[in-house]
Formats: structure tokens, sequence, C-alpha cells
């Protein structure tokens, strides 16, 4: 049995998204390591052939696609519970809107990709998923660093950041 490097990059596309997914869901602190991820994942994202072709189509979906992923990013940022831990740390764990947004994300991306390839023949290009999960996490941590600056000291419990 062989799998070919599409399949396998789906694979890891998968599989990276379900990590990063399932760290959501979990108590951690908001730390800056998170931008080594977003790192990784843009710079996978830009490796050859590249998130698109250079056709006009090919083009535009890549932009639409990265201010989807931006756009939900900025939401998921807004909306995560944070709080302060004993130690005064800020932390997170998202939540049932957390959930809904990430699964909207995933919706609105898999959508213009099926857009994409059935009105315009744009083809599936694995980098320019690996490119929108940067950029989205991308903009929830920013996001989440920003507000959570807003978050007391003490006595604080898990609710999202409201100005």
């Amino acid at each position: 049995m062989t799998i070919d490097l599409t399949s396998l990059n789906l694979l890891l596309i998968v599989a990276i998204t379900a990590v990063i997914l399932v760290s959501q869901f979990s108590t951690r602190p908001v730390r800056s390591l998170t931008y080594l991820w977003v790192a990784l994942l843009l710079a996978r994202g830009c490796v050859p052939p590249g998130p698109a072709r250079t056709t006009g189509a090919g083009i535009a979906f890549l932009v639409l696609g990265l201010v989807v992923s931006a756009v939900f990013g900025y939401a998921r940022g807004r909306t995560m519970p944070m709080w302060r831990d004993a130690a005064g740390r800020l932390c997170r764990r998202g939540g049932r809107v957390t959930l809904l947004l990430w699964l909207a994300t995933l919706a609105a991306r898999l959508g213009l990709g099926a857009l994409a390839l059935l009105a315009f023949g744009e083809p599936f290009n694995g980098d320019a998923l690996w490119l929108g999960v940067g950029v989205t996490l991308g903009v929830q941590q920013v996001v989440m660093t920003y507000y959570g600056r807003r978050v007391p000291l003490t006595g604080s419990s898990p609710r999202p950041v409201t100005t």
C-alpha cells in the first residue's frame, strides 16, 4: 500500500489541526510559545509550489480564505474564556462558543475550497490550509494576548473578556 504526497499532506493537516483543536479545549496558559507553532504553519504554507496557483481565481480565493481565517481567529480570541491562575498567569480554555467558531472556520474554509474547485477549477492545495490555520491561530493569539491584559489579577473566573 502506497500513500501519495497529497494524501500524506492532507493526513498531516488533519492530525496537526486535531492537536491544535484539542489544545484549545484544555486549560493552558496564554504564552508566546504559540507563535512558534504559528511560524511553522505559515512557513509550511509557503513551501513550493505555494498556497495557490498564480491565476486570478487562485490568488483571489487564497486572499479570501486568509481573510476568513483572520476574521474567525479574531472572533475566537475575543470570546475565549480567560482568567488568571493563583500565580497570576493568564490562562484560557475554550468552551462551546470556541468550538462553534472552530467548526465555522473549518466549514467556511472547506466551502471556499469547494467553490474554487467547482466553479473555477482551482485544485485542492494543502499549503493554503496550512497557511490558513497559521493565520487563524496567530490572529487568535494576538487578540487573546492583547485583551488578556484586561483580565484582573485576582478573583477572576473563566469568561470571555469584554470591553
